[in-house]
């Protein structure tokens, strides 16, 4: 068993928890109250998360009932780092970078993330952790998510996914290039008009990042690309791509 420390976030139906366990900190994510529909959510979760193991990936530690033990990476969410304002443009692509990189072996397990976000997103100095694979959908399985179905987060959900239709690893890097610009600039792109992007009006244009992260636009445009067929083909083509924009990256 756990010993809880303090609440983390206890909002809807999932509670969060600073605790110690087995002589260490971790932190619990657990059911309130009796829904199936949530424990089978949490269940598929486990069972994703429980094969991934890298260095950008919180490593979930052990399942007890309805509760996930993960280990405890000190720092702060990105949405956090964002109340300050705009990240430094080489900590916003060191970041970037560690993300890509852990979807680039998330990928290649077959697992699409579904609600990459800055509050899904912990940093500690420079280095960056992917968390929260509640959402994510195992594409060697059943798929957790159905079409007809839209699940994320609309300020970073690919439109593909914000209709319901068939998501890919395409659908996280668009996510991963609204978070790049969101840290860039201070707010999420579309802002003012998301929802008519997402739903197809073409004439909306994507304000420009600031001058200092200028050479990062083409990378940015092409990741917020309406057509899946038009952002990069995988997390490898796009970490290659911010690299070549951005040669200063150790």
């Amino acid at each position: 068993m756990f010993t809880p420390v303090r609440v983390l976030s206890s909002g809807g139906p999932v509670r969060v928890e600073l605790a110690r366990w087995r002589g260490k900190l971790v932190v619990v994510k657990q059911l309130q109250g009796a829904s199936p529909v949530l424990a089978n959510r949490l269940g598929r979760e486990a069972a994703v998360v429980t094969h991934l193991e890298h260095d950008h990936i919180v490593p979930l530690l052990a399942v007890q009932d309805t509760s996930l033990i993960y280990a405890y990476c000190p720092g702060v969410t990105l949405s956090e780092a964002l109340r300050e304002g705009p990240l430094s443009v080489a900590l916003s692509v060191r970041v970037t970078t560690d993300v890509l990189s852990a979807l680039e072996y998330a990928h290649a397990k077959h697992v699409i993330h579904l609600d990459v976000k800055p509050s899904n997103i912990l940093i500690n100095g420079e280095k960056a952790m992917l968390t929260d694979f509640g959402f994510a959908k195992d594409l060697a399985l059943a798929a957790i998510t159905q079409q007809g179905m839209s699940l994320g987060t609309p300020n970073y959900m690919a439109p593909e996914q914000f209709a319901g239709e068939r998501s890919d690893p395409r659908s996280d890097l668009y996510a991963v290039g609204a978070v790049l610009y969101h840290l860039l600039t201070g707010a999420p792109p579309y802002e003012r008009d998301l929802f008519r992007f997402l739903t197809g009006d073409r004439s909306v244009v994507l304000a420009p990042l600031p001058e200092e992260a200028a050479a990062l636009q083409g990378v940015v445009t092409r990741a917020l690309e309406y057509d899946p067929d038009r952002r990069f083909a995988s997390a490898t083509e796009m970490l290659r791509a911010l690299r070549a924009a951005f040669p200063g990256l150790a």
